[in-house]
């Protein structure tokens, strides 16, 4: 929902830049991977033997799945960007992930229904 404020704040045409804001998205997703796997080998973490057990693949699904929920919400703003991000939720690399992570989809999925933006 940040990123829908800050777009619009920044008056982004989105449907001539949804390349930079899916490259955004990405960057974004990445970040939050290495942040947690960084926090994971931290003294601290190690100390109270904290495993983190991520893969990449599975932070980068549920985080265009996640942008592609909220973005939904306005359709008519990201109708490229949706397009991408539906087409790269299809890849056959991710087709296992939608499965195993249904549950967890639906779950914070309830939440989304109450945003309202």
């Amino acid at each position: 929902m940040k990123m829908h404020y800050y777009l619009k704040e920044w008056r982004l045409d989105t449907s001539k830049h949804h390349m930079f804001v899916l490259k955004t998205i990405r960057r974004t997703i990445h970040f939050a991977y290495t942040s947690a796997c960084n926090k994971a080998t931290h003294k601290l973490a190690r100390a109270h033997r904290a495993r983190v057990e991520l893969q990449e693949r599975q932070v980068t699904w549920l985080g265009l799945h996640a942008f592609h929920s909220v973005l939904s919400r306005k359709p008519q703003a990201y109708t490229r960007l949706l397009k991408v991000l539906s087409f790269q939720l299809a890849l056959p690399r991710y087709r296992h992930l939608r499965k195993r992570f249904r549950g967890v989809v639906a779950e914070g999925l309830s939440t989304v229904t109450l945003l309202c933006f």
